[in-house]
């Protein structure tokens, strides 16, 4: 669920309103949006937190919680970004952190600016209307004045299969864009246009060589900071605690955290009570045991309908459904999730944190370190780390390319699907060490979960670990601290070693969620077969019909997660049944 809501209209080429301007208020009014920003050219209605800051010319409009952003931190506007928008602007959205949209206008050019903080917290869809461009942080908001959004981009679709959780700016509806983390929107009579304020790369020194000590307490300072300001913005949070590394960094560090839920999906690496028994005793936190139940899911519902692309994934409706009413018991007023730790702390299972060092350091006892460090994180040999660190640093000037997930896709397809959608952030790869393009991508991938385990109604759910001051003091250091000692994710299980139970920082295992969507395969296999195999992936080309049928054929082994890949597709299909309907 959204922490704000909001809904804008801004004209383009005209000078008297058009429909959707005219129509604005009343929609504003039966959504429960209040007036907010108005102008002869643009309005701008909202929900939920909203602050207006007074600027020169004109003042900017900020909907969605905010907080201060430390004046220890780097800055983040340079030269390049001060013809992007006005001053005042660059000035407010540097001063603040959250999960927020901010929005100012240019009386004298007639152009409005909207910015999207870096979290992900706080969509931001679009949608070109005649002359009239709408945007909203719902999509359903933007259909109550343009109509229904009913045109498929298939190219969009085949890419979320084959490009799993690379975000862009088009969605799979052909008139539905989105304003990425961290971008700036420009609207005036020239057209549309996207700039990228907030980057990875500006926080990335490939010269910075900071100690284990300083980078710990950098890190630990941020992750802080972002879960005293959640915890007090909200109120009383509950904590999904997995008993994993990052879930147990939320249980020490949220302030006034009384309650903990534990999901139970399997008897294998679905239940994790046992550790997450430790840190709940631990900290003296009430546990709450929650059985996930294929028998909750329905797989031809999509919690994505309302969305302009097929994110969601069904077994999630389990694990909402459980929680929203345990959270009514206990009253808590959102949930917190430590998702994305493993990608803002940079757990990559590759040799780059060893290339990185070699770049930076040369040859010396430094780079034959790390190679020993990431060799036992990595489970590989020493021999094996260097030749692939030294290889991957010789390719260093090589284009990255996003992974491909080929499985079950059709031959033509992956022929015409040569090159990963554009993203921002890849354009500045070419100056980054290896690992730390590994580290960004990480990070995007960890900004697309939010998205899936958001559910359409309920309590907001919250993700400190990805709040901006966390990625930022994560972006800031070297890939190799992360693996000092031969441990993964050494800077945050140092700096909370004395704050856990030690078999949990200790935890290399991960759990998940794999047994439930296995038994939803196999107690749906039938359902599955009808909707993917008459379905419109299928018809489109998209996923190869005659593979896909053997996979269907194929009992489904240990070793073996393409069950996994065709869930995935179930996901799929749901949402474009919804679409269709």
């Amino acid at each position: 669920m959204s922490l704000a809501r909001y809904l804008g209209v801004v004209l383009l080429g005209q000078d008297r309103p058009g429909p959707a301007l005219a129509a604005s208020r009343n929609v504003a009014s039966q959504l429960g949006l209040a007036p907010c920003a108005a102008a002869t050219r643009h309005v701008l209605y909202a929900a939920g937190p909203a602050e207006t800051v007074n600027g020169f010319p004109a003042a900017t409009h900020v909907v969605g919680p905010t907080f201060p952003r430390a004046p220890s931190g780097s800055p983040f506007v340079g030269t390049i970004d001060r013809n992007a928008a006005p001053a005042h602007f660059l000035e407010a959205i540097e001063a603040r952190w959250g999960a927020f949209v901010a929005w100012t206008s240019s009386e004298a050019t007639g152009e409005v600016f909207v910015y999207r903080d870096p979290s992900a917290r706080c969509p931001c869809y679009y949608r070109r209307w005649g002359d009239e461009v709408v945007i909203a942080s719902h999509m359903p908001f933007i259909e109550a004045l343009t109509g229904r959004a009913e045109a498929i981009n298939w190219a969009v679709v085949a890419d979320e299969l084959l490009y799993p959780d690379l975000v862009g700016r088009a969605s799979a509806l052909r008139d539905i864009a989105e304003v990425l983390p961290g971008e700036i929107l420009r609207i005036g009579h020239a057209g549309i246009s996207h700039h990228a304020l907030w980057s990875p790369a500006k926080f990335i020194d490939a010269a910075a060589m900071p100690s284990s000590e300083a980078a710990q307490d950098e890190v630990t300072r941020a992750v802080d900071n972002a879960c005293r300001a959640w915890s007090h913005h909200i109120g009383p949070l509950a904590l999904t605690l997995s008993g994993g590394l990052d879930s147990s960094v939320l249980a020490a560090t949220l302030p006034g955290l009384r309650h903990a839920v534990t999901m139970i999906s399997d008897s294998g690496s679905g239940d994790e009570r046992a550790f997450a028994g430790d840190v709940c005793r631990h900290f003296d936190l009430h546990m709450h045991e929650l059985q996930l139940s294929p028998a909750d899911v329905s797989l031809s519902v999509s919690e994505a309908a309302v969305r302009p692309r097929p994110s969601a994934r069904a077994f999630t409706q389990s694990l909402v459904r459980h929680a929203l009413a345990l959270a009514d018991d206990v009253g808590a007023q959102a949930f917190a999730y430590g998702s994305g730790g493993d990608n803002v702390f940079c757990f990559l299972r590759s040799a780059t944190p060893a290339s990185d060092r070699l770049a930076a350091q040369g040859l010396g006892a430094g780079y034959w370190k790390t190679v020993m460090e990431v060799a036992a994180v990595t489970e590989c040999s020493p021999f094996l780390i260097a030749r692939r660190s030294l290889a991957k640093l010789l390719r260093r000037r090589q284009a990255w390319t996003w992974p491909r997930d080929e499985r079950l896709l059709a031959p033509a397809l992956l022929e015409t699907h040569r090159s990963h959608p554009a993203h921002p952030w890849f354009a500045e790869f070419a100056d980054l060490p290896v690992g730390k393009r590994e580290h960004v991508a990480a990070i995007m991938r960890g900004l697309a979960l939010v998205d899936y385990l958001d559910s359409t109604g309920g309590l907001p759910t919250v993700y400190p670990l990805l709040s901006q001051p966390v990625l930022e003091a994560c972006l800031r250091q070297p890939t190799w601290l992360w693996y000092e000692g031969g441990i993964n994710r050494a800077i945050i299980r140092r700096a909370y070693a004395q704050k856990l139970p030690g078999r949990v920082v200790q935890r290399a295992s991960k759990g998940g969620f794999t047994g439930l969507v296995r038994s939803l395969y196999l107690d749906n296999l039938a359902q599955i077969r009808g909707m993917l195999l008459d379905g419109e992936l299928c018809a489109q080309g998209i996923v190869d019909r005659q593979a896909l049928e053997a996979a269907l054929a194929r009992p489904p082994v240990a070793a073996d997660h393409t069950y996994v890949r065709v869930m995935r597709f179930v996901d799929v299909e749901a949402w474009l049944a919804a679409r269709r309907g």
